[in-house]
């Protein structure tokens, strides 16, 4: 989505990549909420309009990871969506799977289909290695997978 060759400053960049780390750590730790925060902190460190930029999609995708694992699903997809209207993150496999897995723990399995299988298409198996195997064989229940 970025228009041009435009990249973020080098301090707004660093201190993005620092803060997310920090997230990262805390989400390690167990404390997902902490983690939101940090993140949320450095979304709002990217100049307008903040889609455009790549970070948009990582922060977004790290925040609905967390939120999913704290059992808020629905906040968990928006964070996905926001992901994949950002920068590239349409194209992005783990952003995709993020929707799909979402979608389906919601009970809408039959739009979870597509977001699912466009992340295998991305990426194969190896990125719903960490999920729970319930994804990979609802797509081959519907005969989308060998």
């Amino acid at each position: 989505m970025n228009s041009g060759p435009e990249e973020l400053p080098d301090d707004i960049y660093d201190r993005i990549t620092e803060l997310s780390k920090r997230g990262n750590d805390l989400l390690d730790r167990g404390d997902t909420k902490a983690a939101i925060s940090i993140w949320r902190s450095a979304l709002q460190l990217l100049p307008e309009p903040r889609r455009q930029w790549d970070a948009a999609v990582w922060l977004h995708a790290s925040i609905g990871d967390a939120q999913g694992e704290d059992g808020d699903l629905n906040a968990a997809l928006d964070s996905f969506r926001q992901a994949a209207g950002s920068g590239d993150g349409y194209a992005n496999s783990f952003v995709q799977l993020g929707i799909g897995t979402c979608l389906y723990d919601l009970g809408r399995q039959q739009e979870s289909t597509d977001p699912l299988l466009r992340a295998y298409v991305g990426e194969g198996e190896e990125i719903f290695e960490e999920s729970e195997p319930k994804y990979l064989a609802y797509l081959r229940e519907r005969k989308l997978l060998d």
